[in-house]
């Protein structure tokens, strides 16, 4: 039971780095949190070994396609949100004056 209880702080921990290397950056928090899994799994796969992430198991497995998507969607949505305004404002400006 302790290991689940490590698994899941070590997780959190990684997201919590992300956050902070983020604000500290000033970089979107989805990229921040793809580089530091990606950096965390290669770091900890090749000192300690892959059985303490737990990458077998199910629940690990199913968070962990779920959250690729869902930061995919929000890296994309991230980097797309001034052409989006600009086109918005021209539009509103172009409707309010017919």
């Amino acid at each position: 039971m302790t290991e689940v209880w490590l698994r899941a702080a070590l997780w959190l921990g990684l997201a919590l780095a992300a956050t902070l290397i983020s604000i500290r950056l000033r970089v979107a928090t989805a990229l921040s949190e793809i580089v530091v899994g990606t950096v965390a799994q290669l770091l900890i796969g090749a000192f300690v070994g892959t059985a303490l992430l737990g990458t077998t198991e199910s629940w690990i497995t199913f968070r962990s396609a779920t959250g690729a998507v869902f930061l995919t969607f929000l890296a994309g949505a991230a980097g797309r949100r001034w052409p989006c305004r600009r086109y918005c404002r021209r539009r509103s400006t172009t409707t309010a004056t017919r």
